[in-house]
């Protein structure tokens, strides 16, 4: 046996981290939430093969962590595994920024309030700064990642199909719709090869939130809900369909406007997805919704130390340690059916 080389385990390892497009515009984008960013701007040329760029206007990267700031498992987030049971921040691991630099070229560009002048810096494959220069941006980080999985040929292909470009932008813009709902303050921009795909403006909460995301005419259809429980802790909050709406203006037939988040991360759990498939469907004497997806927002907030959000490197999924629980708040009926109020029967 052999000892594999520290570049071939870097490839190996990050090709698991960074899968997509759709994975490069998270990872960054939850960087630049976690930096305390209110504005972000997503670029993407030849869908995001040639280019991705992600700038925010958030703390940016104190001069002192730049020489680091590509290695992985250097973070500001956590010190030890004991901090995931308070983990209030989006990123973790400490690996996102090191994975993309082993499959694209990337830059680095950011201010701090504390600095002159904002500073470009180039970074190699293992994450190392090996060039720099001034730059003319303003307070924030902007990163860029060029020539996606140029040393992936198979996957850069499989992506290079246009079925498979169209779709990643899609994916892209769903995982912006789905941070601007959950993050009402926050302004988005989609821009694809220099045409605005998608942009929402900063609104005042989660409604106005969907009003900008998914139109007036499917909010107006959307019920608000709010459920709590002290023991275990556990908050519902969201936007479900009116029960005497017809299906086809309350439901979809993909799950892209079910909008489910567990402490205000973005997930996708299937058991609580069937459990609220199942209720919707129950509505309709027919069949008709059965196949569908309703559309709707579901807050879940929890104690950080019930929830592993370590699971999947795309953090997309969680185990929740009072999953029965929440299962059984959302088991119960979500409205009044004689007078379509959340708060009349006391359900709550």
């Amino acid at each position: 046996m052999k000892q594999l080389p520290p570049e071939t385990v870097q490839l190996l390892s990050s090709s698991q981290v960074i899968t997509s497009v759709v994975n490069v515009v998270k990872e960054l984008m939850e960087n630049s939430l976690d930096a305390g960013a209110s504005s972000i701007d997503v670029k993407l040329e030849n869908h995001g093969l040639d280019r991705i760029e992600v700038r925010d206007n958030g703390l940016g990267i104190k001069a002192a962590d730049t020489s680091v700031m590509g290695m992985r498992h250097f973070t500001s987030k956590i010190c030890s595994h004991e901090d995931l049971e308070r983990l209030e921040t989006y990123g973790f691991r400490g690996e996102a920024l090191g994975s993309i630099c082993a499959v694209a070229e990337v830059t680095v560009i950011t201010k701090t309030e504390e600095d002159d002048i904002s500073t470009k810096y180039t970074l190699n494959f293992t994450g190392e700064v090996v060039a720099k220069k001034p730059s003319h941006l303003g307070q924030g980080t902007t990163v860029s990642a060029l020539k996606l999985f140029k040393n992936l040929p198979v996957r850069r292909q499989y992506f290079s199909s246009s079925k498979k470009c169209k779709e990643e932008v899609k994916k892209v813009q769903d995982l912006l719709m789905a941070y601007a709902i959950i993050k009402p303050d926050l302004r988005l921009t989609l821009v694809h090869n220099k045409v605005v795909v998608w942009q929402k403006a900063k609104v005042a909460d989660h409604r106005s939130a969907l009003v900008a995301t998914l139109g007036s005419s499917v909010v107006a259809n959307l019920l608000p809900c709010h459920r709590h429980q002290e023991q275990p802790q556990i908050d519902l909050e969201g936007f479900f369909p009116k029960p005497v709406a017809d299906h086809s203006s309350t439901s979809s037939t993909s799950s892209d406007k079910t909008f489910l988040f567990v402490n205000n991360r973005p997930v996708h759990q299937k058991d609580i997805m069937k459990l609220l498939r199942q209720h919707y469907a129950a509505q309709y004497p027919d069949d008709a919704a059965r196949s569908r997806y309703p559309i709707l927002m579901l807050k879940v907030t929890v104690s950080p130390s019930s929830v592993d959000v370590n699971l999947t490197p795309d953090k997309t999924q969680v185990l929740l340690r009072d999953k029965v629980a929440v299962k059984l708040r959302l088991s119960l009926p979500l409205v009044c059916q004689k007078c379509l109020l959340f708060t009349c029967c006391n359900v709550f």
